[in-house]
C-alpha cells in the first residue's frame, strides 16, 4: 500500500507530471509532422548574379553607396515636383490687360514724388502727454 501524498504533493506534483506528460506528448507531435515533411530546397548558385547590396562582397563602402541612392532619389523627386508645378503654370493663361496712364497723370506723380523727395524729413513727434 502506498501512503497518503500531502497537500502539497497533490497540487504541484499533479501539475508537474501533467506537465511532463503534455511535453512529451508535444515532441511526439512535433517528430511525427517533421518526420511527413520531405520537401528540402535546392539552391542553385547562378554565375554573373550578385547580391543588390553586396554587404557581404563590399562592406566598407555599403553606407555611401546608400547615400548616394538617397540622394539620386531626392534628385528625382525634386525634378518631378518641378515638372508638376511647370505644368500646372503653364494651365495659367491669365494676363491682365493694363493701359498706360494719361501724360498728365505721370507727370503729376513725378511732380510729387520731387516734391515729396525736396520737403525735409520730420522729425517724430514727442508724445503730448509727457
Amino acid at each position: 500500500r502506498r501512503r497518503p501524498r500531502s497537500a502539497a504533493e497533490l497540487s504541484a506534483g499533479d501539475a508537474q507530471r501533467r506537465a511532463a506528460v503534455h511535453e512529451a506528448r508535444r515532441c511526439e507531435a512535433e517528430a511525427e509532422a517533421a518526420a511527413e515533411l520531405t520537401f528540402a530546397p535546392r539552391i542553385n548558385a547562378v554565375e554573373g548574379v550578385s547580391s543588390r547590396l553586396k554587404v557581404a562582397t563590399e562592406p566598407d563602402s555599403y553606407l555611401e553607396r546608400v547615400r548616394q541612392h538617397m540622394a539620386l532619389r531626392d534628385h528625382v523627386a525634386a525634378c518631378m515636383r518641378e515638372a508638376e508645378a511647370e505644368n500646372q503654370m503653364r494651365e495659367c493663361t491669365f494676363t491682365p490687360r493694363t493701359r498706360e496712364p494719361p501724360a498728365y497723370i505721370v507727370r503729376m506723380a513725378r511732380s510729387m514724388a520731387v516734391a515729396r523727395a525736396a520737403r525735409p524729413a520730420a522729425l517724430p513727434a514727442r508724445p503730448g502727454w509727457r
